[in-house]
């Protein structure tokens, strides 16, 4: 009997110490990302539930912290404001669901989602939110219960990759704007922004498409569901936009497809749309570093457009008025580089922009390779991006070395290589080559047995990187 007894316990010691030493690794252990960006999110939260009068809370992704200028707004209404966006790739809906418990009678809440089908979903992403509770697990009982089984289908692989920063006794590094110092304490971006910094005034991994066909039908109902608990509260919610750059727009976008869009959000939701969608379409001097973030300039502009939607939805007077600033000019940039014959251009097509050459494919002789070298330039020019399908129909490819040039990585570029196993990143700055990290579908397409291959040095840099972080599952060090 005390055999039994003795390997009963001995049993249950085995199957019950690595779940508690998997729980202290994300409950005990020292935070790791709390200095990130993610790490704002915990202080967001704190401002929210801090404000007992009425308040003005406005939801939505990174394109209200980089748009918002909480004080201005504040200011001109004579509302507390609190800044309730973030991060585009934790979702719309763990926004709402964590403002729930905050709302209180004669609130006013906007929701305004970047215009993309992820923000207009009910895509939750549990990796992002494991990464905002690092030191601030309080966060988890004030997220919806039924978003329990993605978050802990996704505790090990947060757990892991905390434990790598453990063992290499350093947290995570942060760079220039995507940090937690980045923010004031009303949640906004008070990092310097003067100008536009994309290389073609728009980011064309992330390009707009103003369609009804974004808007998820169960996303509708959800927010249906979060009016009528808000108004239950006391509370009043509107629909406003996120900011747009024009540039990023689908060429094909009418001002048709904006009235059937709008319209059919008015057409389906409980609560009123309080501004018009084509002012929210700025030139595209006055973006930052996305489609949808902006820079000083436009901060000012955005904040002024939603103030006077505010004051018109609720019928009070702006208590001032601002100017607003012209759209910054970029200084010229001198590429000091003298680029020369590349002879890794033989293997690739190409088109020509104002700024260099995009790659378009692969020549006869390149789709023969095992082993392709994104070329620096063609025609003494910089080649910086390749199109969707780029690779397409390449079986015999096993790797490919992407070089530093390259600025941009476009949704389904290494699409239809099937055999593909190794894409080699070269360049150690993730914010130097871009990639969409709402859609996710930088993968579209790709060989399930395909990495990227980052460089140890910098591995850490891509796994917390605003635009790359959602892609660590395929990812790895050289």
């Amino acid at each position: 009997m005390k055999k039994s007894k003795l390997l009963l316990i001995t049993v249950l010691i085995c199957i019950l110490l690595p779940l508690i030493i998997l729980l202290g690794t994300g409950f005990v252990l020292p935070a790791q990302f709390n200095e990130t960006y993610m790490g704002e999110l915990a202080e967001k939260t704190d401002r929210l539930y801090s404000i007992q009068e009425e308040k003005v809370v406005i939801i939505g992704g990174s394109s209200v912290p980089f748009g918002v200028n909480t004080t201005l707004l504040e200011e001109m209404i004579g509302k507390p404001v609190v800044n309730y966006g973030l991060y585009g790739s934790i979702g719309t809906k763990a926004m709402l669901d964590l403002s729930r418990g905050a709302i209180n009678k004669g609130d006013v809440i906007i929701i305004a989602p970047e215009t993309d089908p992820q923000t207009y979903s009910l895509y939750y992403g549990a990796d992002s939110m494991w990464q905002s509770c690092d030191g601030n697990m309080w966060l988890l009982f004030k997220t919806g219960a039924d978003n329990a089984k993605a978050m802990f289908g996704s505790y090990w692989k947060f757990c892991s990759l905390k434990m790598k920063y453990i063992f290499k006794g350093e947290k995570p590094k942060t760079t220039d704007v995507y940090a937690k110092s980045s923010f004031d304490e009303y949640g906004y971006i008070i990092y310097d922004r003067p100008y536009n910094i994309m290389e073609e005034r728009f980011d064309p991994t992330c390009i707009i498409d103003i369609n009804k066909e974004i808007i998820s039908e169960d996303f509708i109902d959800y927010l249906n569901e979060y009016i009528e608990f808000a108004e239950k509260k006391g509370a009043k919610v509107y629909i406003s936009f996120s900011p747009m750059n024009e540039d990023a727009l689908n060429p094909e976008t009418t001002l048709e497809d904006l009235e059937e869009f709008v319209g059919y959000l008015s057409d389906n939701l409980k609560c009123e749309i309080i501004s018009d969608m084509n002012s929210y379409i700025y030139r595209s001097g006055y973006f930052y570093d996305s489609n949808f973030h902006m820079n000083n300039a436009g901060a000012i502009m955005h904040t002024s457009n939603l103030a006077h939607d505010i004051a018109s939805a609720l019928g009070i007077e702006l208590l001032k008025e601002v100017e607003i600033p012209g759209e910054p000019e970029v200084p010229e940039i001198i590429d000091p580089k003298v680029y020369e014959y590349d002879e890794n251009e033989v293997y690739f097509t190409f088109r020509e922009t104002t700024n260099g050459y995009i790659i378009t494919g692969v020549t006869d002789a390149g789709k023969d390779k095992t082993v392709l070298t994104i070329p620096l330039a063609y025609n003494k020019k910089r080649v910086y991006s390749m199109d969707a399908g780029t690779f397409s129909g390449c079986s015999s490819l096993k790797e490919i070395y992407v070089t530093e040039n390259i600025s941009y990585i476009v949704d389904g570029s290494f699409e239809g290589a099937d055999n593909l196993e190794k894409i080699h990143i070269l360049n150690e700055d993730p914010d130097s080559v871009t990639v969409n990290n709402l859609s996710g579908d930088l993968v579209k397409g790709m060989s399930k047995k395909a990495k990227f291959y980052i460089k140890k040095s910098a591995y850490s840099l891509f796994a917390t990187n605003y635009f790359w972080g959602v892609y660590t599952d395929y990812m790895t060090t050289e």
